[in-house]
């Protein structure tokens, strides 16, 4: 194993994963962050460990990320890498400084930019499409928003270690710490990662994808045989994320002949769910749909003129962080109960909560990854019942409007 990858969600385990897949690293992604390190069969060269802490209270996170960097320091694994959102949600500062600390080393490089999707950093702010992440759409976020814009106050939330910018253009340093370097294009970060490592202080990395497509570049990785997607007769996307983008590629995709359900807040938050008579309505209808070749959308947002969630929440005695859950989970076995029916159909499930609620329904450890349809879309492999589904993950922040539209131009290979 040459390269250890950290990621606090399934999504972000995926899209970063993908790069060294394109890289031609026998890569594998686990769900289980108290996976084993020493049991990795000897051929994987790139090891994603999903370690589901967006979420959880930071001690908890930090506590997380130590078992699992500690473990790969034992084992000599030269390179460790703390995969974070691009939105800079999450446990930042808490994971980066626990990963520093584990690993033993005197610095972190930390380059959060992901030019791809117009997330830079310029002068020490992460900016999204030009705007400060606070006041992006991130900055709203209502189960995570972003409170600051200055990488180093964001990371100063849950960790006192120092943080060192590095603006374009400048040396390394050899202060130790948290490293921040500004990046706008993939040629800024590709010059930082040849920097760092010529320097030889690769140790411990960190970043988004975009960190990430760099560095098969300057570390040997190559030997994984390619794998290739299952073809399927209609596209089938799951929504789970309350993300204004995903929204705006929800309805796109209407103009573009997708059928649009909703699975209604009331119908997930049923008492006799599972079995409420709506929900098996709406699995049935879906089936039926993609059984006639037909695009389709479920989705879990509210249609115009409904409750809000806050409303459902709040009448349940529910905080929006524990309606996601619910949401997640319950979203999780009502995709479970479709593929009971065996459809043709490549599944996208966006929202990294809504993915890992249906891993859990079936009970899944491991996937693979085998292309990057879009960027932050990739498209993996999950074995079921002795079936092998096409299974795509997005982040809800990633994508033009009319992604959905283009990705079924992509994953719908018959008729």
């Amino acid at each position: 194993m040459k390269l250890i990858v950290l990621a606090d969600d399934l999504t972000g385990s995926l899209d970063t994963g993908i790069q060294f897949v394109a890289g031609k690293a026998n890569t594998r992604v686990v769900l289980d962050p108290t996976y084993p390190l020493a049991s990795v069969d000897a051929k994987v060269q790139v090891l994603v460990v999903d370690t589901e802490s967006r979420h959880l209270p930071p001690e908890k996170a930090a506590e997380l990320v130590t078992h699992i960097v500690r473990q790969a320091a034992e084992l000599k694994v030269p390179y460790i890498y703390k995969k974070t959102d691009s939105a800079l949600r999450g446990n930042v500062g808490a994971e980066l400084a626990a990963a520093l600390k584990a690993s033993g080393a005197q610095q972190l490089h930390f380059i959060p930019a992901f030019p791809k999707t117009k997330r830079s950093t310029e002068n020490g702010m992460q900016l999204i499409t030009g705007t400060p992440v606070a006041e992006s759409v991130f900055g709203k976020d209502p189960f995570n928003p972003v409170k600051h814009s200055a990488v180093a106050e964001i990371l100063a939330e849950q960790t006192d270690v120092k943080v060192i910018n590095r603006k374009l253009g400048e040396d390394l340093t050899t202060q130790a710490g948290i490293v921040v370097y500004d990046a706008v294009t993939d040629e800024d970060i590709l010059a930082w990662t040849k920097k760092i490592h010529s320097a030889g202080t690769m140790q411990v990395l960190s970043g988004c994808a975009g960190f990430a497509t760099a560095l098969p570049k300057v570390i040997d990785l190559s030997g994984a045989l390619p794998v290739e997607q299952q073809p399927t007769s209609a596209f089938f996307v799951a929504c789970g994320s309350v993300n204004p983008i995903t929204v705006a590629q929800l309805h796109e995709a209407e103009g573009h002949g997708f059928k649009h359900y909703y699975l209604g807040l009331e119908q997930l938050l049923a008492k006799d769910f599972p079995t409420a008579g709506a929900i098996e309505q709406a699995v049935e209808t879906v089936a039926a749909t993609l059984g006639k070749g037909q695009n389709c959308i479920l989705d879990t947002n509210t249609k115009p003129g409904e409750k809000p969630a806050e409303e459902y929440a709040k009448e349940h005695g529910l905080n929006m962080t524990e309606l996601g859950k619910v949401i997640s989970a319950h979203m999780g076995l009502t995709i479970k109960k479709l593929l009971e029916k065996k459809p043709d159909a490549t599944m996208l499930i966006t929202g990294g909560d809504t993915l890992m609620g249906f891993m859990q329904a079936e009970h899944i450890s491991e996937i693979v990854p085998v292309k990057e349809v879009s960027t932050g879309t990739v498209l993996s492999l999950i074995t079921i019942g002795g079936k092998t589904y096409n299974i795509i993950s997005k982040s809800g922040g990633f994508g033009d409007k009319n992604l959905l539209a283009e990705v079924a131009k992509v994953v719908v290979t018959k008729r």
